[in-house]
């Protein structure tokens, strides 16, 4: 039989002055879901609150002779990771968290993260504490949705794959169509139909693309590479393109190149006779980044300036810009045309602190 709440997670330090603090703190404490945790220097439990008795399988004995520590309950594959965690938080006196799996008295693994700071005392670290939070659910609902995911992607796949190979049969009935007769008007006719199709054709190509936003986890990217790679995809000799001269890394969505393909293409498009791009990046002093990507178009007149982004907007199928805004949003990118009409296009996607970070020279 556990003992009264009231009798549990009484510390280990206290001193006349302090009584009442700790208290409070225990109070507090007892009322909280999560498990919240004080330990010493050699990382053994100080304190545990009422929460934390489902995973250690009894209360809080400040007298006991063995007591706890926080690698008792550390599932075995996550241990140096976590000794490692704290080391560092003890060393470099920073809070942090950190993702684990907890392992109960009865054996069962529960998925969590800690979170935890070092215990200033009056010359040194006197020992850590922190909070333990469960993830289960949410790595329920992670999972429930990952698969949820996987059956409509494999649905859609097959559709598309359906509608593209009818696609595909109405595009060769078009061209035999055309090399059959010789009336004007049916020729035009067909070349209408023709260009029809071929819209309905890159419509379904962006459905494959945009239903992979957002499907993997974000990472860190290169900005240069990112430019790099995509001007090389879209191979356009006669453009050339200029890199940032410093390079930064961002978290962004996995298609954050294809972002910077679809403005090179966009440029090649829409920007006339277009010759040079470039793509340059400066840090601001609030924190946040703002890549400038450049073109020496026609650039884009000052009412049309936010509708290039809109879905279905432009000459061609109107996904290009839609796209991009999208993949950038994943992470609290954002872009926005800023250029002069005659001059040029300037496309600016500001980074927000904490999505980027300089390249060290290597």
């Amino acid at each position: 039989m556990l003992p009264p709440r009231t009798t549990i997670g009484k510390k280990m330090r206290k001193t006349e002055g302090n009584n009442n603090r700790d208290t409070r703190f225990e109070d507090l404490a007892e009322l909280l879901p999560q498990i919240v945790f004080e330990l010493d220097e050699d990382l053994k439990f100080t304190f545990f609150n009422w929460s934390a008795i489902d995973i250690i399988g009894h209360a809080y004995d400040e007298q006991a002779e063995n007591r706890a520590g926080i690698f008792d309950i550390i599932r075995d594959a996550d241990r140096e990771k976590v000794r490692s965690f704290f080391t560092r938080i003890q060393k470099e006196v920073v809070s942090d968290h950190i993702e684990c799996g907890i392992v109960a008295h009865d054996g069962r693994e529960i998925p969590a993260i800690i979170y935890a700071s070092p215990i200033i005392g009056e010359k040194e670290i006197s020992g850590v504490h922190g909070v333990i939070v469960d993830i289960s659910e949410q790595v329920r609902l992670e999972k429930a949705l990952e698969l949820t995911n996987q059956k409509l992607n494999m649905m859609n796949s097959v559709t598309r794959h359906d509608v593209l190979n009818s696609i595909t049969g109405v595009l060769g009935l078009c061209d035999m169509l055309a090399a059959t007769t010789t009336d004007a008007g049916a020729k035009e006719l067909v070349s209408g139909i023709r260009a029809q199709v071929v819209r309905i054709k890159e419509q379904i190509l962006f459905t494959r693309d945009y239903q992979s936003v957002g499907v993997k986890a974000p990472q860190w990217q290169s900005l240069a590479a990112s430019v790099r790679d995509a001007a090389s995809a879209v191979g356009h000799e006669t453009i050339r393109v200029r890199l940032p001269e410093t390079d930064y890394e961002i978290y962004a969505d996995p298609l954050f190149g294809r972002a910077f393909y679809n403005l090179i293409d966009n440029s090649i498009r829409h920007g006339g006779p277009v010759r040079n791009i470039s793509v340059n990046a400066e840090a601001l002093p609030e924190g946040s980044l703002v890549i400038r990507y450049r073109d020496d178009g026609c650039g884009i007149p000052a009412g049309e300036k936010e509708k290039v982004f809109d879905q279905g907007y432009g000459k061609n199928t109107g996904f290009g810009l839609f796209f991009i805004r999208e993949v950038l949003a994943i992470t609290g990118l954002s872009i926005r045309e800023t250029g002069t009409f005659g001059s040029g296009a300037v496309f600016e996607i500001t980074v927000p602190k904490g999505a980027w970070r300089a390249v060290e020279n290597r």
